[in-house]
């Protein structure tokens, strides 16, 4: 018999109680799918050192962290360790956020803050970063960065010793160092000379200097020593310097040879030719032997060379070392240059030797010195050969006392078949002919060999 009567609606296949019962799990889907939503929005925070890391751990070390999340850092941890012992130097906790539907609006982050000298030795330690985002999977990101650790200040203590030189030529100093210390030398006017340690005591340094002719007659060498975090302590050494009367020279350039310079060394340039000119003399120049100094910064920290020096055989002087030239054109004078080196002719294409045993660190060329070689002799000591027609080695090669390296020109700076020799310490050019000496080389061998 047919059933009469009213029945539950069904929306789902079976009765009304089926849709009380679907509620949970349109809840637990809805929940997941929460969740799912917030697990993928996580996010690994960026993190970085503002200026970057610095380069030494003193006994307190300024830092400042940043690091971008788009919900933010929930911690910010940094820690030293050193011999697998871990000092916390600083640390931020925020409350835990993980089931928070935000916008991604969160700021960058930043804290500074010292790192303390605690559970740190002389040596070496790391510093290390880590920064957790606040959201619901809590990923770290971490840095780290190895410094050396520095909490002494440095020492310098000249000897007793008086050095003598010539003006404009070379001198070696001898002085001890102590105290945290990681770079020491002598330092004249604007020019720094890097120091080398004794054979017999490694306390003791030795380092080459001169009394540039470009600095002031007043100017007082000085020893210095450093350490990474800026720390310095200075010192005066006794010294006895010859003075040496530089020549002044006047050079009248005429149109061949500016034309022929202009060509070769500032084609395409616009302006007057004597404005071109006197800006290749100085601009030019200035940078070449910034050029020649970055090499010299990265000399061998051993004796390469042999012996006296030698020069170009049959070589006539035409220019020394320490000349004060003054440029004209036209009538009038356009600039003012020391010319720090030699020039010696010889036959035309002359075969030009190395000065004595090194590495060749430069084989091309170099601006107002035309084709040019360098090469470093080892403890900051380089010649330099410009103006040169034809090249014979290439960086990288190990060149003998007396080796043809190529032969004389007239590139460059260069009116006239010459060689350009020059020497240099450090960042300062000496006077090479005084290096071709063997009485004064076997002085400053002896003085090396202390």
């Amino acid at each position: 018999m047919p059933e009469y009567g009213l029945r539950e609606p069904s929306y789902f296949g079976g009765s009304g109680r089926s849709l009380l019962g679907a509620i949970p799990v349109l809840l637990l889907l809805a929940a997941a799918g929460a969740t799912g939503y917030l697990w993928f929005q996580s996010t690994a925070p960026a993190v970085e050192v503002a200026g970057g890391f610095p380069r030494a751990l003193g006994p307190s070390t300024p830092l400042k962290v940043r690091w971008t999340n788009p919900h933010g850092a929930r911690r910010v941890t940094v820690f030293t360790e050193q011999n697998g012992v871990r000092n916390v130097a600083f640390e931020r906790v925020e409350p835990a956020v993980r089931f928070a539907f935000r916008p991604p609006a969160a700021a960058p982050g930043e804290a500074a803050f010292n790192i303390p000298k605690t559970g740190l030795a002389p040596g070496k330690a790391t510093v290390i970063i880590e920064v957790q985002s606040n959201d619901l999977r809590g990923q770290t990101s971490q840095i780290s960065h190895e410094l050396p650790v520095v909490l002494e200040k440095p020492t310098v203590t000249a000897g007793a010793a008086p050095v003598f030189l010539r003006r404009g030529g070379a001198g070696v100093v001898q002085f001890t160092v102590g105290g945290g210390w990681s770079d020491a030398g002598v330092r004249v006017g604007k020019f720094t000379f890097p120091s080398w340690p004794s054979k017999s005591k490694p306390e003791r340094r030795l380092a080459f200097f001169t009394i540039p002719p470009e600095v002031d007659d007043e100017t007082v060498p000085l020893l210095f020593s450093r350490n990474a975090i800026g720390d310095e302590a200075t010192a005066p050494f006794p010294f006895k310097v010859t003075a040496v009367k530089f020549r002044d020279r006047t050079l009248e350039l005429g149109d061949k040879l500016m034309t022929k310079v202009l060509d070769e060394l500032d084609s395409g340039a616009q302006g007057e030719a004597a404005e071109r000119f006197a800006r290749v003399n100085s601009v030019m120049r200035r940078a070449n032997d910034a050029t020649l100094a970055a090499l010299a910064a990265k000399s061998e920290p051993a004796r390469l060379w042999d012996g006296p020096f030698v020069m170009l055989p049959r070589g006539k002087a035409e220019a020394l070392f320490a000349d004060h030239r003054t440029y004209r054109y036209a009538g009038k004078s356009l600039n003012r240059e020391w010319h720090l080196g030699i020039d010696m002719a010889s036959t035309k294409n002359a075969p030009v030797p190395a000065g004595n045993n090194g590495k060749v660190v430069h084989a091309g060329r170099l601006g107002i010195y035309g084709n040019c070689v360098v090469i470093d002799h080892g403890l900051s000591v380089l010649t330099v050969y410009g103006h040169m027609s034809d090249l014979s080695v290439k960086a990288g090669d190990t060149v003998k006392k007396g080796q043809e390296i190529g032969k004389s020109g007239m590139s460059g700076l260069a009116g006239g078949d010459h060689l350009h020799l020059g020497l240099m310490l450090g960042s300062a050019f000496v006077d090479p002919v005084e290096w071709s000496y063997a009485s004064w080389m076997e002085k400053l061998l002896a003085a090396l060999d202390q």
